[in-house]
């Protein structure tokens, strides 16, 4: 109120057209009756962050209170059947909360700007604010410039701890409650590596804890295609000396395609191939960061796989984060559009018709991708951009 108070007394002296004079006007200042106008919108920008601020924190622990109930819910019944000690439930929840909040992140700053705007239009904070000068563009500036923060540093915990963290997590949930082996440790079947441009191996069992294979053969090509060597073993087993393999033929391709093949029984063949270049796990996209899963994409690509789910995953890296700010844009006029009298239960209408035409938004770009209907790159930016457009329409057409 006091606040309010003084904008009206500030809006009332400019429309008198009351001079102050100098000598007064420095004496007031000393005494810290009244501010300069510089003095006096840095106070209103403190005062609009701070109340900006309270709504957010207000919004993360809802988030975290509903992320904690939700995933219990889940994993109940996960807890019963383990009976894992207490100690691991509360891993699971401190490495999986923040990654959920990562994702709700989006949502706590729309829901946070449309309570602020909504309680400025309806405390008539807003009107004062315009009255004194001050339009909404300006009163909007450290709004939006606390979204961009907010973007930014998503952007670093993005590529700074969320892949150990969301890794962890996996690690938590899938050792400690499930008891099952780490993904480096669990035998794969049926595997196709490709080692070189050259050179391929297929394994039909890769067993990571005895460090060992079953049915190995390893094909070398030349570089017109041609097979020149083939390697066949029943078993392989991963030494400091070399790999021992038993109960195979060595076959080499000379000229004129002439095969000359040398069965054994045992033999150690050094190879420059490592038992960690088998066992070695590629990591899940939301566990790796924006240059892992780039690297990963090159490599997939230069093995002739398709990529453009990979590519939408990649892309989405960096439009993600710009999501806080495009919220914020499209909350301001939503929120200056809504009935005085509508209350919180508007402003949380408001904020879930956003959301929601934002996901549709997105998710049909993505399926777009998927089926190869629209660019990756594009399907990634489409709802960033829809709405960015909206919000940026409406905050130009409202009333300032």
């Amino acid at each position: 109120m006091l606040f309010r108070s003084r904008l009206w007394a500030r809006a009332s002296e400019r429309r008198s057209g009351r001079v102050v004079k100098p000598l007064e006007e420095r004496r007031r200042r000393r005494l810290g009756r009244i501010a300069g106008p510089r003095e006096s919108t840095f106070v209103i920008d403190r005062y609009l962050i701070r109340q900006y601020l309270v709504f957010l924190g207000i919004g993360t622990g809802i988030g975290t209170t509903l992320v904690v109930v939700v995933d219990l819910l889940q994993t109940l019944d996960r807890f019963l059947r383990s009976k894992p000690p207490l100690l691991t439930i509360l891993e699971h929840f401190a490495y999986r909360l923040p990654g959920e909040l990562y994702k709700g992140l989006p949502m706590i700053v729309l829901i946070a700007t449309v309570f602020l705007f909504l309680s400025l239009t309806r405390q008539r904070e807003l009107d004062a604010l315009k009255a004194a000068g001050i339009s909404l563009y300006r009163a909007s500036l450290p709004i939006l410039l606390v979204a961009g923060a907010i973007s930014v540093l998503a952007v670093v915990f993005q590529e700074v701890a969320l892949p150990e963290i969301n890794a962890k997590a996996d690690e938590v949930d899938r050792v400690k409650i499930r008891g099952q082996l780490p993904r480096h440790l669990q035998r794969q079947a049926q595997i196709w590596y490709r080692s070189s441009d050259t050179r391929f191996f297929r394994m039909a069992l890769l067993d990571p804890v005895g460090k060992s294979m079953e049915g190995l053969t390893v094909v070398d090509i030349g570089p017109d295609f041609r097979l020149l060597e083939r390697l066949d073993a029943r078993t392989a087993q991963w030494t400091p000396e070399g790999w021992q393999l038993t109960d195979g033929v060595f076959r080499r391709v000379g000229a004129q395609n002439r095969v000359t093949s040398e069965p054994f029984t045992a033999r150690l063949v050094p190879m420059p191939e490592h038992i960690d270049d088998f066992i070695q796990v590629q990591n899940a996209p939301d566990t790796m960061s924006f240059l892992e899963l780039r690297a990963y994409v090159t490599k997939l690509r230069e093995g002739g796989h398709r990529v453009n789910r990979y590519l939408v995953q990649l892309y989405s890296k960096l439009s993600f984060p710009l999501v806080h700010v495009i919220m914020a844009l499209v909350a301001i006029p939503f929120a200056l559009a809504s009935p005085r009298s509508g209350g919180r239960a508007m402003g949380i209408g408001v904020a879930i018709v956003i959301a929601v035409g934002y996901w549709v938004v997105h998710s049909v770009a993505i399926a777009f991708a998927q089926a190869d209907l629209l660019p990756a790159a594009l399907a990634a930016w489409t709802a960033n951009i829809v709405f960015a457009g909206i919000g940026t329409a409406l905050f130009l057409s409202a009333r300032t």
